[in-house]
């Protein structure tokens, strides 16, 4: 006597699926219950239907079985959506959300989202347990069917992700551009100094000197300061921007910067080393970069 338990209807190759399905009912073979998959077409679909053939099936075995049985399709298909047709269905979104991105931008922005979502497991349990939960009150399940009509929260998920990386994509396209019109300030202004040292204290102290420890006056850099607090407090000024500004208004052939704390100041040594190019060196240690050096009284300095 054959008794059907389950059936799963897909619209591509059900190999891979098939396969790890058989693998997984070895388990109840070894018991002497004989699991067969029947595949069939049906609706333009392909179903694996799941039959036990062999085995002594009263209602306590059926009932386990069909939990065991239930639980491996849910795995195997969880895991199947994550790994084959998670790519496609974000392929899908960035396309309908962001269809004004050129080809290259659409690529790139999946190629970060999947880097974003490496490693997460959440995106698997929420599956599984949709799977699991239809499967208590189904016997069929169309793959395709599921993940349009019954995975909502899972597609939700994945768009949030992709908004968060296309937020981060258009803010790194800004800084991008940003650059490269600073680069062009740099290369069209005549240098004012053959040489200039950076000393960068904290988020809100920088000092300039000449090669020959001179301190660099900085006029247009002294009057944004001077504008800014007046009319909106030192609190709203942004430094990093201000010291950008004033050493593109400096023009140096050379810059040497010296950091106390390298760590805090990653970000602004890397705009630095991006406006400036071929210009830069970051200091190793000296007596300029110890956080006990406190220069001369006329130093500039905010």
């Amino acid at each position: 006597m054959v008794v059907k338990l389950l059936s799963i209807g897909l619209s591509g190759t059900t190999g891979n699926i098939k396969e790890m399905l058989e693998h997984d009912c070895r388990t109840l073979a070894q018991e002497g219950f004989r699991v067969v998959i029947e595949e069939l077409e049906r609706g333009g679909y392909k179903f694996l239907g799941l039959n036990i053939s062999e085995g002594e099936l009263s209602f306590r075995n059926y009932e386990r079985i069909k939990t065991v049985l239930k639980t491996s399709v849910s795995q195997v298909l969880a895991d199947w959506i994550i790994n084959n047709e998670e790519h496609r269905l974000i392929n899908k979104i960035v396309a309908n959300n962001y269809f004004y991105f050129n080809q290259d931008e659409r690529a790139a922005v999946e190629s970060n989202v999947v880097r974003a979502l490496a490693g997460s497991c959440d995106r698997y349990k929420l599956v599984l347990t949709r799977i699991l939960d239809y499967l208590e009150n189904h016997h069929e399940l169309v793959l395709e069917g599921f993940l349009n009509f019954r995975l909502k929260d899972y597609r939700s998920q994945l768009s949030e992700v992709i908004d968060k990386v296309v937020d981060d994509f258009m803010m790194e396209l800004e800084y991008k551009e940003f650059i490269r019109v600073l680069r062009y300030f740099v290369d069209v202004q005549e240098p004012r100094e053959e040489e200039a040292h950076v000393i960068i204290k904290d988020r809100n102290v920088f000092k300039f000197f000449d090669s020959h420890g001179k301190a660099i006056k900085n006029q247009c850099f002294e009057d944004s300061l001077l504008q800014n607090s007046n009319e909106d407090g030192y609190e709203n000024l942004n430094y990093e921007d201000l010291l950008i500004s004033a050493l593109i208004t400096i023009a140096p052939r050379n810059i040497m910067v010296h950091s106390t704390n390298r760590q805090r100041d990653k970000d602004l040594l890397d705009t630095i080393k991006s406006v400036f190019a071929g210009r830069v060196i970051l200091c190793e240690g000296c007596e300029m970069c110890s956080q006990e050096h406190n220069g001369k009284s006329n130093h500039t300095e905010i």
